[in-house]
């Protein structure tokens, strides 16, 4: 299989650095000109789920580490911004069936 690869990227490789520097510089030169104004976007409900990322993240790292008290501290927190957003998790896990 690596020589597959070999052979095909053979001669190839130039190239490709090539098209991938033309590419980074046409990039950077439309984020020159486009106005900055465009990017500058507050919306507080990406914010929202940018933090109810991060907690969830910190759950499962606190869970993995048995820390329980922050692990519940943040199962609140979450629970919090699963309000602010609107969103209604409690029945969306479903007990495993014992038949199985």
């Amino acid at each position: 299989m690596e020589d597959f690869e070999d052979d095909l990227l053979d001669g190839r490789e130039e190239t490709l650095k090539n098209l991938g520097n033309h590419i980074a510089k046409a990039l950077i030169r439309l984020a020159k000109t486009e106005p900055i104004e465009e990017y500058d976007v507050d919306d507080s409900e990406d914010y929202l789920v940018g933090e109810l990322a991060r907690c969830l993240t910190l759950q499962n790292l606190y869970l993995d580490r048995e820390e329980y008290e922050k692990c519940a501290i943040m199962k609140l927190r979450i629970i919090v911004l699963n309000k602010k957003l609107g969103l209604d998790l409690t029945g969306s896990v479903e007990e495993p069936d014992d038949e199985e």
